[in-house]
């Protein structure tokens, strides 16, 4: 089972490889070296948001994990060099703009909004705010959408994002720091549970695997609480071929 999983992994891999071009998503910029080995010599230096271009023979049979993202070192060409750099850090479509805050801005840079936003609101003069209710959705012409949901001392909040994979969409919530208190800049991709104890309270990421022949695989969700002050969840996982995230918080 674990070859079988491998194999289609790796023709993933490989049909990525009709992209025209890809973009560097690492704030402190990408290596592009001489040969798929974290000791080689960097013949370039590529930028935040610059483009690279996969080669046919982009697709290397040698993995690399790097903060927990999971990838292949791929052989692309930038700025007339060709090497490798690592794919973890590398989307398919541009990264966030700098000074960009949250993922409602990011959405509006790669795509136009479909209409204006559709809201839905419920209430219940009885319990006055407390039985108050506003849905909103936003829809996009390239697939992407957001809903946001807010009621009495509590609120939650969904993005979908077609085409990301689960380390990518928590990859561009590290970029952007929208939750700093349940994934901060420098954040580790989570691959089992680990707890942080603070003074004013607990950080928990977990992640849930795929089990195959009684043992882990691939990671199917990714799982962010945080009890300082109110209670928050994170929530990023994958729905068909789309990454959902899901943010909660109340008291």
């Amino acid at each position: 089972m674990q070859k079988i999983f491998f194999f289609i992994f790796i023709s993933i891999a490989f049909t990525a490889q009709s992209q025209s071009f890809y973009y560097a998503a690492a704030k402190t910029g990408i290596s592009l070296r001489e040969a798929p080995n974290a000791n080689a010599k960097v013949l370039e230096k590529i930028a935040y948001a610059e483009k690279v271009e996969p080669l046919a023979d982009t697709m290397s049979s040698k993995a690399i994990t790097t903060e927990g993202f999971n990838g292949f070192w791929w052989k692309v060409k930038y700025n007339n060099k060709e090497g490798y750099v690592v794919s973890n850090y590398l989307l398919s479509v541009p990264p966030p703009k700098a000074g960009t805050k949250n993922l409602k801005e990011y959405f509006a840079q790669l795509s136009t909004a479909i209409g204006n936003p559709l809201v839905i609101k419920k209430g219940n003069a009885a319990l006055s705010e407390e039985g108050e209710s506003k849905l909103t959705k936003q829809f996009y012409k390239n697939g992407m959408e957001w809903h946001e949901s807010e009621a009495y001392e509590s609120g939650s909040e969904v993005y979908m994002l077609p085409g990301f994979t689960i380390e990518q969409a928590f990859l561009l919530l590290r970029i952007l720091n929208q939750y700093p208190d349940c994934i901060a800049e420098k954040d580790p991709f989570p691959t089992k549970k680990s707890t942080i104890t603070s003074a004013i309270g607990e950080k928990t990421m977990d992640a849930e695997h795929e089990m195959f022949d009684g043992k882990p695989g691939i990671i199917k969700k990714v799982i962010i609480t945080n009890t300082q002050g109110a209670y928050t969840e994170l929530d990023i996982f994958l729905l068909d071929d789309q990454a959902v995230i899901y943010w909660t918080s109340g008291v």
